[in-house]
């Protein structure tokens, strides 16, 4: 703003006072009018700043100093909970306290990426790089309904960058200690990167450019402390890459595996129109399987790789995991190795109610 060029057009002198009162009566008003001046002026500042201040206590423009860079790895195909918790994921993205880096299919079923680019699009990231696994197992039952009907560029799976490539590409160009991986299904991609050779984007191998770059894998797999009769059905899907991962991972690996007792999705679907994909998704699902509410899995393994700890979970980490062939998981109690997992620490209904008001987060408009 111009102010001094403003203020002095309209105190302009077009005569000279030739009388002292006539003077003095000019000085008055042109302190009047300098005084007005000044108190627009001041109102008007004041506006700008609580505007500002209201904009920035906005859950819409939280700016936080460091987000957390994640990649996120999904199965999505069987179940619902990959789509609620990529939905979680781009709303923490919208507070600020995500940054994604990218969106991969463990799953190698051709609608699997297409469903993923679905939600990247509505929520606002449809350049979101996606990648799909060539060699991991293949079911889908709940998406192939409900792709068509939204905006998404992918067509298919089998035109999405090769899983592992699009790890190296970003991995390499990212700081180091710097990446978290939140894979909530099975293992497949991760086990292919540790196994990956030096290419184009680094001269490191897979195991080397891991403990170079990622500062935690978050993987949703194993019922902790110890499964009894009943295996992991992430870790059953692919053992092969399940038992490489937990072996040979060069860093820190939190299991999270709870979620059983966190029901969402009821509110979403009932309350939620189509126009949002992620409770058309839910509202097929529940009408195809006869329910009203499904486990949190993934959704909470997304919630602790993005806000930790927080008031939400405790972690165990004196002891390591143990990878049994059976696809069973058992927890060794001991000195710390790389290995936790995480227990409640807020009562279920509580964090239920957290993840569903995630859920129930519109998309920040761009």
């Amino acid at each position: 703003m111009k102010f001094d060029k403003k203020v002095s057009e309209l105190i302009k002198i077009n005569t000279e006072p030739k009388t002292e009162l006539e003077k003095n009566q000019f000085q008055n008003k042109a302190i009047m009018m300098m005084g007005n001046m000044l108190t627009i002026f001041k109102n008007i500042t004041a506006g700008v700043i609580i505007m500002i201040i209201a904009g920035c206590s906005s859950s819409e423009f939280t700016s936080h100093p460091n987000p957390i860079s994640i990649i996120y790895d999904t199965d999505i195909g069987t179940d619902v909970d990959d789509a609620g918790a990529l939905a979680i994921l781009h709303i923490l993205a919208d507070k600020g306290e995500a940054n994604i880096l990218a969106t991969i299919s463990a799953n190698q079923n051709p609608f699997s990426a297409p469903a993923i680019d679905v939600i990247n699009t509505y929520y606002g990231r449809p350049d979101l790089p996606i990648g799909s696994s060539k060699t991991g197992p293949d079911p889908e039952q709940w998406f192939h309904k409900i792709i068509p009907h939204y905006p998404h560029n992918l067509k298919s799976g089998n035109d999405a960058p090769e899983a592992v490539a699009l790890y190296r590409m970003i991995l390499a160009d990212q700081p180091d200690n710097s990446v978290t991986i939140v894979a909530v299904g099975w293992l497949t991609n991760i086990a292919d990167l540790l196994d990956s050779t030096p290419d184009k984007y680094s001269p490191l191998n897979g195991k080397e450019l891991v403990a170079a770059k990622v500062k935690e894998l978050v993987s949703m797999g194993g019922v902790w402390p110890n499964t009894e009769n009943q295996s992991d059905y992430n870790f059953k899907m692919d053992r092969p890459a399940a038992n490489k991962v937990i072996e040979k991972w060069p860093g820190e690996i939190m299991f999270t595996g709870l979620g059983e007792d966190v029901m969402n999705g009821s509110r979403l679907a009932a309350e939620v129109d189509t126009s949002n994909p992620v409770s058309a998704f839910y509202k097929n699902f529940f009408k195809e399987i006869k329910v009203t509410e499904r486990p949190s899995w993934d959704l909470i393994a997304v919630l602790y790789a993005v806000r930790g700890l927080s008031d939400y979970f405790t972690a165990i980490s004196d002891g390591h995991c143990v990878a049994k062939q059976d696809s069973n998981n058992k927890w060794v109690p001991g000195r710390h190795k790389n290995h936790s997992y995480l227990v409640y620490k807020m009562p279920q209904t509580k964090l239920a109610e957290v993840i569903e008001n995630l859920l129930l987060t519109p998309p920040h408009k761009r």
